[in-house]
């Protein structure tokens, strides 16, 4: 193990081994964990991963993240148990649609999204730790509709930790809803907040940002700013680039976007040696990484609501640690970071743009061409695209002519959206029935008010 080391984009001057990072979340200063310095993996090895399967893949990939406290045998087996209850022996399978265009498909787990990917991990290396301290956790996240569902399958039933999930009321889809409120275990709370996704993510900032009540309550994130999902979610851009012949091309990834998560770990990726050459945004209306990249200015707006509901969102937490890394400077992170807590936007540097501009591209897919795009690939290659996928393959073809390889990635099973995807199509049979009789079920959640201090009570009286 490498022993690597952790500090916070904004300079509280901690380091921290990984075994304390994944259990803190945001750092004290209100900022995001990274790496002091990217690993590198050896070329050769990355080389021979077209011979590798998913887990082994993982393993090469997870280990330079970790430390001491995790031996090669526990990470083994970690990773083992997480992925054993995925439907594709591949894990996140890669599929040839036509010509130069791939999808890869991160839907196979237990709640039929890509968080899977990363919170059956996060489960399991969580309570390997948990076990052998025997201490006791209160996990708060916020979801947008997949976190949430593919946390309470990762921590379900769990002794030592309770789980508090936030979503938006009435603004994530039925089944995604049904995956979060029908599971029975007396250590899930579903909290409905009357509000957006971004109102449930800035309570929790908030309650976070508090360091006496986030100690003396145990407090762990789970979101996309717990470094740990970032780096498992790495794995399947390796996993991808070795199940083709990439040597000498030029390949993109097109990636849906709302938190800025899954593609910031293709950059992570890049970063350690992977042959990627771009990394697309797809936005949907809720198009502020495009207006960023267009215009360097980063300014909120009204979170509209579309069909792609996992990506409707304004603050896209993990673009700092994009910044950051563009920078390295934490007197600037902070600066902007206080510009768009105060005034609600920011404006980046030349020079830092012109960089993320040498990786990144972005374009906004709205709900009517989302539309034709399903009716297009079920009609044309007999595929089922879920919403999110489909803003992901408007983005991709707006620019893929350029490149020999365009990988566009597939972050949630159709069935997760089966009414408006049915509605397009006119059949649901693509919904299987554990998910027809999920939805028969009785919810469990609390409907609360956006409050901060509403939701720090409700934790007080209900966390171990």
């Amino acid at each position: 193990m490498s022993n690597i080391k952790y500090i916070s984009t904004r300079g509280d001057g901690n380091t921290l081994l990984f075994k304390d990072v994944i259990f803190e979340g945001l750092a004290p200063d209100g900022g995001l964990y990274v790496p002091e310095a990217w690993p590198v993996l050896d070329s050769e090895l990355i080389k021979s991963f077209k011979n590798f399967s998913y887990n082994e893949i993982a393993f090469h990939v997870i280990k330079v993240f970790l430390d001491e406290s995790i031996s090669d045998s526990v990470l083994k087996d970690v990773i083992a148990k997480s992925y054993s209850h995925f439907e594709s022996k591949d894990v996140t399978p890669l599929v040839h649609v036509h010509n130069n265009e791939y999808i890869l498909e991160l839907f196979h787990g237990p709640t039929m999204a890509f968080k899977d990917v990363a919170m059956q991990f996060i489960g399991n290396i969580m309570n390997y730790y948990l076990n052998i301290t025997n201490e006791k956790i209160n996990i708060l996240g916020a979801t947008s509709g997949d976190t949430g569902a593919a946390a309470i399958e990762g921590f379900k039933n769990t002794q030592n930790c309770r789980i508090f999930i936030l979503h938006p009321h009435n603004r994530i889809s039925e089944v995604q809803k049904k995956f979060m409120t029908t599971v029975d275990s007396d250590n899930i709370h579903n909290l409905a907040i009357k509000g957006s996704f971004d109102d449930c993510q800035n309570i929790i900032k908030k309650i976070f940002s508090d360091t006496n009540f986030k100690k003396e309550s145990s407090l762990t994130a789970i979101n996309s700013i717990n470094w740990a999902r970032i780096m498992c979610q790495t794995v399947y851009y390796f996993f991808a680039m070795s199940r083709i012949d990439s040597s000498g091309k030029e390949c993109m990834f097109t990636v849906p976007t709302g938190n800025f998560g899954d593609i910031l770990a293709g950059y992570i990726a890049k970063q350690m040696g992977l042959n990627i050459r771009t990394l697309n945004i797809a936005t949907n209306e809720n198009d502020i990484l495009t207006r960023t990249l267009n215009s360097s200015v980063h300014e909120l707006s009204e979170v509209s609501m579309t069909s792609s509901p996992s990506i409707d969102i304004q603050i896209s937490s993990n673009f700092e640690r994009l910044i950051y890394d563009n920078c390295k400077d934490s007197s600037y992170i902070r600066s902007i970071m206080s510009d768009l807590n105060n005034e609600g936007k920011y404006t980046l540097k030349k020079e830092i743009l012109d960089k993320i501009k040498q990786t990144f591209c972005s374009y906004s897919i709205h709900t009517d061409e989302v539309e034709s795009i399903i009716k297009k690939y079920m009609q044309k290659f007999d595929i089922i695209l879920d919403p999110h996928t489909a803003v992901a393959i408007g983005a991709s073809e707006r620019n893929s002519s350029k490149y020999d390889v365009s990988i566009t990635l597939s972050t949630a099973h159709p069935a997760k959206f089966k009414d408006t995807v049915s509605s397009i199509i006119n059949n649901n049979e693509f919904v299987p029935e554990h998910i027809i009789n999920m939805m028969k079920k009785d919810d469990n959640l609390v409907i609360l008010d956006n409050n901060t201090d509403i939701i720090k009570n409700y934790l007080k009286e209900n966390i171990l």
